[in-house]
Order: C-alpha cells, then structure tokens, then sequence
C-alpha cells in the first residue's frame, strides 16, 4: 500500500510540474498559501521513532561477567536503528504534529516535535508473601501479578525533532500545491532499569547462597541517537480555504545513529550509516490560519 503511496505522489508532482502556471489563472486563488499564515498538521504514516517498540536491546544483562554489546551472529546495530521503512509502515500510526509558517506566499518554515515517557516503578521481594495465583484469586486481591513477586523499575523515554523549509509552486489547479523542501531531524531513546530486593538466591563457594544483589548490577542503562538530513518532496491538496491534505515522500534520507550501552562502569558504543531514497511516505493533515 506504502509503495503504491509513493508512486502516486511521484506521478502527481510530475504531472503538476508540467502543467505548472499561476494559480490566479484558475480562479482559486483564495485556496493558495499567502505570507505571515500558520499552519497545523497532523502527521501520520512513518513512525520517526525508533521502530523497535520494545528497548530492551539497549539493556546490558545483570551480571558483570556478561559480555557488553551486541551479538554480531544475531542481528547488528543495522536492525535496531532502521528509522522509517516502505514495507513495514502503518497510515493510522500518528508520528507527530507539525508548525508551519508562511514566511513568504511561497517559503514556509516547519518543525515537529515528539515524545513518549514510560514509567514503571519498582516493587521489592516481600519476605514470607506466598503470591500463589490460586490463593490471590481465592482471596480476592486485587493485586494479582500472576505469581511475580518482585517488579523491576523501568524509565524509559523517547523523543523527536525536525526542522526543515519548503517551497511551493503554483499550478493549473488552483487547489492542489506541489512543494520541494529540505530537513534535518535528531531523536533520540533511552531506557534506565533499577533492580530491587528480588529473594533471589545465587549458590557460592562450598554450596553457601548469597543473595543476587551481591554480584548484579543494580542500574542498567541504555541509548540510542540519530540524526538525519533529507530532501522532501510533496503534494498539498486544499479541501477548504483552511483546510488540506498533503503526501509526502523524502527523495533522499541520510541518517547517523548509535547505540551506546552502560555497565559496571564500561561502555559500549555501535554506529551505523543509512542512505534511503523515496523513503518516510506520509500522509498529512493540516489546518492553515
């Protein structure tokens, strides 16, 4: 669907590039963008965050003694820092609201910003708690953890910024407006996770057992960043004076990203290089005052 997507905006903007000429000719001139106008967009398709949900590749294991990093023979850093993806793309997924300025009735201004906060807080191990799930229900708790008797406490938060510029043409279609336009983007993610008392026993020396807690780490941490710069290109339809509907696609999307891991005081850092063409379709959604 994504693909499809792509490919009828790039035959719009062709279409329109080749019939382009002054708006005022068609007698919808009041639908045209004009200086000093803001504009409100929701947009919806490629989600600019990372694209794994779940963080917990950015997390070291527990113990000191395991290896730090990332498991070359599984997967590289290349799996879990693809930001955007034609085949993997929902057009209900909101990835942010988007400002826009009309600086002059051709050259707008635009930003975006996101962000997504996770907080779990942690539960320590209660000694003597019998957490039997047959025993919660029977009981009638109204805390049932299905037999967990401890919670590891989670921070997690994730966030975006783009800033970029358009220009517009004018058209045959007094409604429908192709644009050109240049972005440069960072996001960043990060996960902290705190380890509480846990009754968790480990045997030692001459079969004694200490509690895990000796030898685990006790906070773990976890990031990744990226920063990015792209050409963008796109079609804006007018419904109402105030109101449009726009697609985009970015011709060209090079993106830096690292993950960076922390341990017992090591550090871990992995980098990778994207070069993308026609990727990020985008559906938007706009109300221009």
């Amino acid at each position: 669907m994504v693909k499809k997507l792509s490919i009828f905006l790039i035959a719009v903007l062709t279409v329109a590039s080749l019939g382009a000429q002054p708006a005022e000719r068609s007698g919808s001139a009041m639908y045209a963008p004009r200086a000093g106008q803001f504009q409100v967009s929701a947009v919806l398709g490629s989600g600019l965050f990372f694209e794994t949900e779940n963080l917990n590749y950015l997390l070291p294991d527990y113990m000191p003694s395991s290896e730090l990093g990332l498991d070359p023979t599984v997967a590289g850093p290349g799996k879990y820092l693809q930001m955007g993806s034609l085949n993997n793309n929902s057009v209900a997924n909101i990835a942010g609201i988007q400002g826009k300025y009309f600086v002059t009735n051709r050259f707008a201004l635009n930003a975006m910003f996101a962000m997504q906060i996770d907080v779990t807080p942690e539960r320590d191990y209660i000694e003597g708690v019998v957490m039997d799930e047959s025993i919660l229900e029977s009981s009638g708790y109204v805390l049932n953890q299905g037999g967990v008797q401890w919670v590891e406490g989670r921070l997690t938060n994730k966030y975006l910024v783009n800033v970029g510029a358009d220009y517009y043409f004018n058209n045959c279609n007094g409604r429908l407006f192709p644009y050109i336009g240049v972005l440069g983007g960072f996001q960043h993610a990060r996960i902290q996770a705190y380890l509480p008392y846990t009754g968790i026993e480990i045997p030692v020396e001459e079969g004694d057992l200490d509690p895990i807690e000796l030898y685990a780490l006790d906070n773990r941490a976890g990031e990744a960043y990226a920063i990015s710069g792209a050409i963008t290109a796109g079609v804006e339809y007018n419904f109402l004076p105030g109101m449009n509907i726009a697609l985009e696609v970015r011709p060209f999307n090079y993106t830096y990203a690292a993950i960076r891991m922390y341990a017992d005081g090591q550090e871990y850092n992995a980098y990778e290089m994207q070069f993308k063409f026609f990727a990020f379709p985008q559906l938007k959604i706009g109300f221009r005052f």
